[in-house]
C-alpha cells in the first residue's frame, strides 16, 4: 500500500446502496454481484461497483459518504419520496447504517467541531 496513492472519494452513496439495494457492503464486489444474479427489481443489478473491502484494496482512505433521499412534489417525473417526512426518515435510516458500520469497526466518522 505504500506505493499506492491514497484516494479520496468526494461523493459515495454507501448507505443508499446498503439499504435500498440490500447490499452487504462488507462483501467483495464480486460476491455482491453474484448474490444479485437473476434479480430484476432494479435495472443495475449485478453492476455494483463499490464495497468496503474493494475500497480498502484500492486504497480509498477517505470518502464523503452521503445521506440521500429526495422529496418530490406530486406529478414529478423524477424518483423520490412523496413527503418531506418520508425523505427525512430515509436519511435517518442511512445515518443508523453508518453508525452500525462504525460500531462494527468497518469505518470511522471524521468530525469537525468549530472552536470559538
Amino acid at each position: 500500500m505504500l506505493n499506492k496513492p491514497l484516494i479520496f472519494d468526494g461523493h459515495l452513496d454507501l448507505a443508499m446502496n446498503a439499504l435500498e439495494w440490500n447490499r452487504d457492503l462488507r462483501w467483495k464486489v464480486e460476491e455482491i454481484r453474484k448474490s444479485e444474479e437473476g434479480m430484476t427489481d432494479k435495472p443495475d443489478r449485478t453492476k455494483g461497483t463499490v464495497s468496503l473491502p474493494s475500497m480498502r484494496e484500492g486504497n480509498v482512505g477517505l470518502c464523503m459518504a452521503t445521506q440521500i433521499a429526495r422529496y418530490v412534489k406530486p406529478g414529478s417525473k423524477i424518483p423520490g419520496w412523496k413527503s418531506p417526512e418520508q425523505a427525512w426518515a430515509q436519511t435517518q435510516g442511512q445515518l443508523s447504517w453508518y453508525k452500525a458500520m462504525e460500531e462494527a469497526g468497518e469505518m470511522a466518522q471524521i468530525c469537525y467541531t468549530a472552536r470559538s
